[in-house]
């Protein structure tokens, strides 16, 4: 062809095979409805019968038809007065387009249901300093984009009983993970620290370490968090039963108690050091804690269950109180 560039050349040369290629030199590629089309057309035997499956116009049936064959290079139909009739060509191809129709089944059915897992309901538990200091902040984070997902928080002292479907995840604060189907993931490593009032500071000191405790007395931990929390076990075994003024089982009652004036008590630093009308004495490296996040196999199955506990590891709120673990 005269004044033809190599391009143009080899678009020509290209055209004289099987399949098609654009003035660019690239391959043209056909669209996955037209093979749609194709299937439907040769089920039916024209694409008058295929349009009226369809509900739409026979001429685009016709057109699109039309442009699967010069996107293939082949001739897929014979068409006569009687209709439209597979040729040997067609007839080659129509066995992988049948598997083609499958596959998108399959895709579109395994899409349909990753995106209802997706959406839902996630229940979280965790105790209050939990849910105040990290809990809730990491999960306005996480609604923000995907604000599909509905979440139901219970807040109690309690542990949730995850393998028994209490809970679907949970913000657990424990020196180790006790449950032969949990799975755990370590966010942070907690400080805590002795405290007591202004009113005890007064009347007795504020101790600055051991070694200062003598005459002192001491408001420890009973129930969950005692069996959980090394910290506070380790506390109770430096100060001796003897010293003990007053027992409680939540932090909410160790406040109260130190504020009473009843004796030091063990509080989590982020708590702590933000109650105005307490006085922190001392921290010690025994005294803190590990926070998790923890779910059981099954709620962990779940996609959206997945996403929030990665969502929550990678991006847990930090801060001079607390750290990595």
């Amino acid at each position: 062809m005269p004044g033809a560039g190599p391009v143009a050349a080899a678009a020509q040369n290209r055209s004289a095979g099987t399949q098609t290629w654009s003035a660019e030199g690239t391959q043209l590629m056909f669209d996955w409805n037209d093979i749609r089309l194709f299937l439907l057309v040769a089920q039916e035997g024209s694409t008058l019968a295929a349009s009226r499956r369809l509900n739409v116009n026979q001429t685009t049936v016709s057109r699109r038809i039309q442009a699967l064959e010069h996107c293939l290079g082949l001739t897929l139909f014979e068409r006569d007065t009687r209709g439209y009739a597979l040729t040997p060509q067609g007839s080659a191809l129509l066995d992988l387009a049948a598997q083609m129709a499958a596959t998108a089944e399959a895709i579109q059915t395994r899409a349909d249901r990753l995106a209802r897992d997706m959406t839902g309901k996630i229940r979280l538990s965790g105790n209050p300093e939990a849910m105040e200091h990290w809990g809730f902040p990491v999960l306005a984070r996480f609604r923000e984009t995907h604000p599909e997902i509905e979440f139901e928080v219970d807040i109690s002292s309690a542990q949730a009983r995850l393998e028994q479907d209490e809970a679907d995840v949970a913000l657990r604060a424990a020196d180790q993970i006790v449950g032969d189907t949990l799975i755990a993931r370590k966010l942070a490593r907690i400080p805590w620290g002795l405290y007591c009032s202004r009113q005890y500071e007064r009347r007795h000191g504020a101790p600055r370490g051991f070694d200062e405790c003598a005459g002192h007395r001491f408001i420890v931990y009973s129930g969950p968090i005692s069996d959980n929390l090394g910290a506070a076990r380790w506390l109770l075994a430096q100060v001796g039963e003897d010293r003990v003024a007053l027992r409680v089982n939540s932090v909410t009652g160790m406040i109260g108690s130190l504020r009473s004036g009843a004796g030091l008590g063990l509080l989590p630093c982020v708590t702590g050091d933000y109650e105005g009308d307490l006085v922190p004495c001392f921290r010690h490296e025994k005294l803190s804690h590990t926070l998790w996040i923890v779910a059981s196999k099954d709620a962990y199955a779940q996609p959206r269950v997945r996403s929030f506990i990665k969502f929550v590891g990678d991006n847990i709120p930090h801060g001079p109180l607390w750290g990595p673990v």
